[in-house]
């Protein structure tokens, strides 16, 4: 019997309008009257997830920046993991003399370069692209979580912590070029949370992980989870739980590592998983 089921949002839980339909919602609060608990692993910031699911009033425990920080329903920081400030601070150096799109996540903010939608606009026009490829543009013009930095040397006598740094391109060689670079140092965790991006963690750090040390907080056997997610990212939590579903609209190679494939994120995949592992509603079937 399952008792704790993670989550991925994005591509996920969320629609294509970035919100949560009735119908997962519905499951959601199914779930729980029946003794599951809930769990959102993301790659969002903690205050990020903490906002959406507040909208939604769902209680839920939280593991977010890809697993660097996992904190209890109630808001309980359960475990965290840092970048090294100075080499975080070196790479967003390097980033941004090379005009590289990243975000830097810290506790309350995300810290993004001041020219970097510009540098994103000048990748469109070199490359002829018409379109936004979800790499993240839109999603840095908010204001409430995003912060622009024109000199990162303002961080060297702060305290600031940071989680992560997501990096983003339209250029797929380009993209590529920074990938290997920090992969080949062979001190932190990297992963894709999709198209046009990779993220640097601190060594260790990953979904899976922190779903592991939930679950071990909770006392609830690891065998006993669902992980459901989209994205390579969410392959951790995969390797981990007891059953793992992949969304419809991943990717081949993803569906193939996993047990189950539900439907799409825009067509109630999560209800869908939820209901053909603990049943569905007296009368009702999908």
């Amino acid at each position: 019997m399952i008792k704790l089921i993670a989550m991925d949002m994005d591509g996920t839980l969320l629609n294509k309008h970035r919100g949560i339909s009735w119908g997962n919602l519905r499951a959601l609060r199914y779930a729980r009257s029946k003794g599951v608990t809930l769990a959102i692993a993301s790659g969002r910031a903690f205050f990020d997830i903490e906002s959406k699911m507040t909208e939604f009033d769902m209680e839920t425990h939280l593991i977010g920046a890809n697993g660097a920080t996992i904190h209890s329903s109630d808001g309980k920081l359960l475990g965290a993991d840092f970048l090294n400030r100075d080499e975080a601070l070196e790479i967003v150096k390097e980033l941004a003399e090379q005009h590289y799109y990243f975000g830097v996540y810290s506790e309350h903010h995300i810290y993004v370069p001041e020219e970097g939608t510009t540098w994103l606009r000048e990748e469109l026009k070199r490359l002829g692209i018409h379109e936004d490829r979800s790499v993240g543009f839109q999603e840095a013009t908010r204001a409430d979580f995003y912060r622009f930095v024109e000199d990162w040397d303002i961080f060297k006598n702060r305290s600031t912590e940071f989680s992560k740094i997501i990096i983003f391109s339209y250029d797929d060689e380009k993209l590529k070029k920074a990938r290997d670079v920090y992969e080949a140092k062979h001190k932190y965790s990297i992963v894709s949370s999709g198209t046009g991006n990779f993220e640097i963690m601190p060594p260790n750090v990953s979904k899976g992980n922190a779903l592991d040390h939930l679950a071990h907080y909770l006392n609830i056997p690891i065998d006993q989870v669902m992980a459901i997610g989209d994205n390579y990212n969410d392959l951790s939590m995969f390797e981990v739980a007891g059953v793992s579903v992949a969304m419809g609209n991943a990717h081949d190679d993803i569906k193939a590592v996993c047990d189950r494939v539900t439907k799409n994120y825009d067509e109630d995949g999560v209800a869908h998983a939820i209901y053909e592992e603990i049943g569905y509603p007296d009368g009702e079937r999908a």
